[in-house]
């Protein structure tokens, strides 16, 4: 059984091992009575500058696209959405890192980094499942996507449901799959198979956040060693009632 220090320890060796392209998410959350987008490393929320959020699209459970709105406040940005969504799909583009010479990560390329040991242009990829019910319609195509087989809203803890990775449309094998990234990032699924499949297991009632990050070296390129991508698919399981 795991304790509550050895889940500290192992969340505090992932964020040491990992760079800031990798530990960090982007995904689509309800704040502030509204859908909005959310950066940051687990359960801490954090800021950016909304012209990171490169791309929002929504579509209904008839499978027609619904209009989107971004609206870019200081620090973040907020959804306008018209009808009830089934699915909103998220490309935000978080740029160039790099690690420098005295160790620490910079949000800039690597030329512009003296002495940088290693660089990574990172960009983050989400499906938020809002009102989705019996059959989910067709997802839009991500260059890295988690799409769950069967429809887990309305599902219990413990219950399970399958998943398949794709990378650029083509199942991705052997990637283990984050299911609780914002409570305990430790927790992953089995690696999935051939045909980029896993089954996993559903961990809250409420809000989940299944993540995975996969990395695709760079050849000659001055400003990156690698383009680093991060797939999240988030849903609430059960619903709550406004009071």
């Amino acid at each position: 059984m795991k304790t509550l220090f050895s889940t500290l320890i192992a969340a505090g060796l992932f964020a040491a091992v990992a760079t800031p392209a990798f530990s960090h998410g982007a995904w689509i959350g309800e704040r502030w009575g509204t859908l909005a987008v959310i950066y940051g490393h687990g359960p801490a929320d954090e800021s950016y500058d909304p012209a990171k959020v490169k791309s929002v699209s929504a579509v209904g459970e008839d499978g027609q696209a619904l209009p989107v709105t971004i609206e870019a406040e200081d620090n973040h940005a907020r959804l306008k959405l018209d009808g009830k969504p089934a699915l909103v799909a998220l490309e935000f583009d978080n740029g160039y890192w790099s690690e420098g010479a005295d160790g620490k990560w910079v949000n800039k390329p690597r030329n512009e980094v003296p002495g940088a040991k290693q660089a990574s242009h990172s960009v983050k990829y989400s499906i938020a499942l809002v009102h989705a019910h019996g059959a989910l319609p067709a997802f839009p195509a991500q260059p890295l996507q988690i799409i769950p087989l069967d429809n887990p809203v309305g599902l219990k803890p413990g219950e399970k449901f399958r998943i398949r990775l794709l990378l650029d449309g083509k199942p991705l094998e052997g990637k283990e799959i984050t299911l609780d990234y914002a409570g305990l990032p430790e927790l992953v699924s089995e690696k999935t198979n051939a045909n980029g499949e896993a089954e996993v297991t559903l961990r809250n009632a409420g809000v989940n956040i299944l993540a995975v990050s996969h990395a695709i070296p760079l050849e000659s390129n001055i400003a990156a060693d690698k383009k680093g991508l991060t797939a999240t698919l988030t849903f609430v399981a059960e619903s709550h009632v406004h009071e």
